[in-house]
C-alpha cells in the first residue's frame, strides 16, 4: 500500500467506529443557537421595518400631492390662466373627469380650467392625471378642488385661498397646508 491510501483508509476506519474527526462544519446545537438568535433579532426588527413602510408610503403620498399642487400653480402662472387639481372617481379611466362627492384618496386630475370652476370640460387640457391611493386624505376648504390663478394664487371652491390637506396613516400625520398665495409648506403630527 502506499502512504496516501493508507491514511484515506485510516480515515475511514474513523468514521467507521465512530470516532471524532477533526473536520469542519457545525452541530445541532450550534445551529439551533444561531437559529434562536436570529429569531430574536427579526422579532425586533419587524415592527420597525413596519413603521419605516408606512413612513414611507405616507412620505410618498405627501409628495405626489405637494407635486401636483405645485404644478398646477406653475402652470397656472406660466400659461396666464386658471389650472385645477380637482378629485376624482375615475382618475385612470380615457376621459377621467371631476366628482365632488369622491375622495381625494380615488385619484385626483389637473387640468386647465377653462370652463366652468372645478369641472372638466370638453375644452379643458388635462396636464396630469393622479390614480387611487390608500392613505387617509382630509381637506379643509379644498373639499371637491383648489384653483391656481394666473398670477398663483390658490383659490379653493368657496373662493377662500387658503386651506390644508391632511394625510393619515397609521397613526401618522402630513398636513400641507397652503396659504392665500399659493405657497406651501408641510407639518407633522399625529392622527
Amino acid at each position: 500500500m502506499r502512504p496516501q491510501q493508507s491514511v484515506k483508509l485510516t480515515t475511514l476506519n474513523k468514521k467507521a467506529k465512530g470516532e471524532k474527526m477533526n473536520g469542519r462544519g457545525f452541530t445541532l446545537v450550534e445551529l439551533l443557537v444561531v437559529l434562536a438568535v436570529g429569531a430574536i433579532l427579526l422579532a425586533i426588527a419587524i415592527p420597525s421595518y413596519a413603521f419605516l413602510v408606512n413612513t414611507n408610503r405616507l412620505a410618498a403620498a405627501t409628495n405626489a400631492l405637494v407635486s401636483s399642487l405645485q404644478l398646477a400653480r406653475s402652470e397656472a402662472i406660466k400659461r396666464a390662466t386658471r389650472v385645477t387639481v380637482c378629485k376624482s372617481s375615475n382618475a385612470m379611466a380615457a376621459q377621467p373627469s371631476c366628482n365632488a362627492a369622491a375622495a381625494w384618496q380615488e385619484g385626483w386630475i389637473i387640468f386647465v380650467d377653462g370652463g366652468t370652476k372645478g369641472m372638466t370640460d370638453g375644452a379643458d387640457e388635462i396636464l396630469r392625471v393622479y390614480g387611487p391611493g390608500n392613505i387617509t386624505y382630509t381637506a379643509s376648504n379644498f373639499n371637491s378642488y383648489i384653483s391656481f390663478l394666473s398670477h398663483g394664487r390658490s383659490q379653493g371652491p368657496n373662493g377662500l385661498g387658503n386651506g390644508t390637506f391632511s394625510l393619515c396613516l397609521a397613526g401618522e400625520l402630513r398636513k400641507i397646508i397652503l396659504n392665500s398665495t399659493g405657497r406651501i409648506r408641510l407639518e407633522k403630527g399625529t392622527c
